[in-house]
């Protein structure tokens, strides 16, 4: 079980996660958060993953153009990248499309996934935190459970410059007590990375962890 969960692919430490589960020759597949009429979010993460000497080469939304032919494509690639956008439209999408078994199975196949923003919030056990990075619930969606696919919530694009103090108040005022206790948060900034795997989390630059009570660095 290996999950890569950043808030800007172009970082340093986003790129260093990368390069550490993933070789140069890796192939990837590309899951949009929304329809993409010109594929242009598509390409552009293309030409970063190029950078890295990896291949970026099969695109799938689940909104319009979605088959089944399309999804087990992108369950054979070596790695899934899950774009950033609109977490509230990424989860309802997702929920519909009931793939929760079959990203499991690819977890324990020994795939792996690199979620950017919303694509790694919708990993989680619940997206509650994500109006703290300016989301908001449009779709009047009252499920707010991810997927599930490791024990704790993720904020990405995190302002850190005072140690994280005010965004942890923000969210024990936002999120319930119980919730934090049992799946803590992720604070990270565009500056930061998280490797998520059965051994626990390793951090890349200076994300930060709160489980409703006190701040932790992640090493």
């Amino acid at each position: 079980m290996t999950m890569v969960l950043i808030s800007d692919l172009n970082s340093a430490a986003s790129q260093a996660a990368i390069a550490s589960v993933l070789s140069q020759d890796a192939n990837l597949g590309y899951l949009a958060s929304g329809h993409e009429p010109d594929q242009a979010y598509y390409r552009g993460t293309q030409v970063q993953y190029a950078r890295l000497g990896m291949g970026l080469d099969h695109y799938l939304d689940l909104e319009l153009g979605y088959t089944q032919a399309g999804l087990d494509r992108l369950l054979n690639c070596q790695a899934i990248h899950l774009a950033g956008g609109d977490t509230f439209q990424f989860l309802a999408q997702v929920q519909t499309r009931g793939l929760i078994a079959e990203f499991t199975d690819y977890l324990n196949r020994g795939g792996i996934f690199i979620g950017l923003s919303a694509g790694a919030m919708v990993m989680t056990p619940s997206i509650a935190c994500a109006p703290l990075c300016g989301d908001e619930n449009h779709l009047g969606l009252s499920d707010l459970n991810g997927l599930g696919l490791l024990p704790y919530q993720f904020l990405p694009h995190c302002d850190l410059s005072d140690g994280g103090v005010a965004l942890s108040v923000n969210a024990a005022c936002l999120m319930e007590a119980s919730s934090l206790a049992e799946y803590p948060l992720i604070l990270c900034s565009d500056e930061d990375a998280v490797i998520a795997t059965k051994a626990g989390l390793r951090g890349f630059g200076q994300p930060l962890l709160f489980d409703g009570v006190g701040l932790m660095a992640l090493a």
